[in-house]
């Protein structure tokens, strides 16, 4: 075969021969080239990709910061409230005693009603709300009162306002309020007034139906079986400053009778060996290290229990739970305890709603004690006399129509964070002075 030749009307090839080395070195100066670029633009990528994240790092630093702080001033803000709610009992009660002096010639006063309310559940503590009460003059207030300042920290001109912020930026907060002194206080058990006997009977009626019985029937990993009595003695154990088991006895005045055994037993026979503390509980978290509670024990009565309120306070009669309701109904019945034959009647419920809505109009308000009693006996119970005085002095009464410890979960978001603070303030004599002001914190907690 013959090589093919070239036209001659083509005119001569004016190309110049290129060596073959010098063909090598141009394709290892293209691929130097090649590889420079590929490498400039994979550390462009990579810086460009290192700078997002950094820019995101620092946004994220800055939400949580933001958050933090408007969870922070929901907390702030529901102790205000609750300060104000302090002041409104002390106002109902100077008006209250009153209306309830003596008349003229010594004759008796009618028994004054409870005319206060829970200001707590009337005032929602929420940015929306905030926003509200202080209007858009007073937003624009405090929006001017400090000066604008550019990106660079000088003030801009003329007070210019800056430019809003990008989306995605967004600011709230909300706070609930709970009443502590509603549930069953646990560490009243091993005190020694006598609110120990009506709080054992409100936690054995709180867990009576029986689908929670294989909460109780049924042994844990380490072999142990708790029944309902059990897991309240423990409680008392896990409190009480002497080392050996207690036992629910039948004595209502006195409920627990003092056993022989040692009461750290079930807790030596777990992998994690650990003794009863013997002091008082610091949170509502430390019933997981009582024998008998389990996580199923608390999701079903975590919310009917607490540790916080002090050994000689008061269960406040005024609630909304109607479980709690009728525990509280029950413990008032005489005997008490026993469910009578109006309270199994399946309208109770019904009516016993139909009478409070008469006696407070406003579901916000409060009732005194004697009032809830003497709802009752309208409605057929047998009560207990010492719920139907005016003026509560028996100290066998656990009962009483106003708290002072109160549980505050405060949440707030900025962006797509979100912090949240749980707190508990009390205002009771642990507060020493602060008890005027905005109470004590005696549990605090941020997530």
């Amino acid at each position: 075969m013959t090589a093919p030749t070239r036209d001659p009307r083509l005119g001569p090839d004016l190309r110049p021969e290129v060596h073959p080395h010098r063909r090598r070195e141009r394709g290892a100066a293209l691929l130097t080239v090649l590889l420079v670029v590929a490498v400039l633009t994979a550390l462009a990528v990579e810086l460009a990709y290192q700078t997002r994240v950094s820019l995101q790092l620092a946004a994220n630093s800055r939400d949580e910061l933001k958050a933090s702080y408007q969870a922070r001033s929901a907390l702030a803000l529901s102790r205000l409230v609750l300060h104000f709610q302090q002041r409104l009992d002390a106002a109902s009660g100077v008006a209250a005693q009153a209306l309830s002096r003596p008349g003229p010639g010594g004759a008796a006063a009618p028994t004054a009603p409870s005319f206060s309310f829970r200001l707590w559940e009337v005032v929602p503590v929420d940015s929306a709300t905030t926003a509200l009460f202080l209007g858009s003059s007073g937003r624009e207030a405090m929006r001017d009162a400090a000066p604008h300042r550019s990106g660079d920290g000088t003030p801009t001109a003329g007070g210019a306002r800056p430019a809003p912020p990008p989306v995605g930026t967004e600011e709230s907060f909300q706070a609930r309020i709970e009443d502590e002194e509603r549930k069953v206080n646990v560490a009243q058990l091993a005190g020694l007034s006598a609110v120990a006997g009506p709080q054992l009977q409100r936690f054995l009626l709180a867990t009576r139906d029986p689908r929670f019985d294989v909460l109780f029937d049924r042994e844990d990993s380490n072999g142990n079986r708790f029944a309902r009595r059990d897991v309240a003695a423990a409680f008392k154990d896990w409190v009480d400053e002497d080392g050996t088991t207690s036992a629910v006895g039948d004595k209502p005045a006195v409920p627990f009778e003092e056993g022989f055994s040692d009461e750290n037993f079930a807790y030596d026979r777990g992998d994690d060996r650990y003794k009863a503390k013997n002091a008082r509980f610091d949170s509502l978290d430390e019933l997981f290290l009582v024998n008998g509670v389990s996580d199923a024990f608390m999701a079903a009565f975590g919310d009917q229990l607490t540790v916080y309120p002090d050994v000689n306070a008061a269960t406040n009669i005024n609630t909304a739970d109607p479980e709690q309701m009728m525990v509280n109904v029950l413990l008032m019945s005489d005997p008490p305890g026993v469910p009578q034959a109006p309270v199994l009647d399946p309208t109770f419920p019904q009516k016993l709603e139909i009478g409070l809505r008469l006696a407070r109009p406003l579901p916000f308000m409060t009732i005194s004690v004697q009032q809830f009693a003497t709802l009752l006996q309208t409605l057929g119970v047998r009560v207990q006399p010492l719920f139907l005085q005016a003026v509560n002095t028996d100290a066998r009464s656990p009962f009483g129509n106003r708290s002072s410890t109160f549980t505050i979960r405060a949440s707030g978001r900025a962006g797509a964070v979100e912090r949240t603070i749980e707190a508990v303030v009390t205002v009771d004599g642990r507060a020493g002075g602060l008890a005027t002001d905005l109470g004590r914190v005696i549990h605090w907690r941020e997530e």
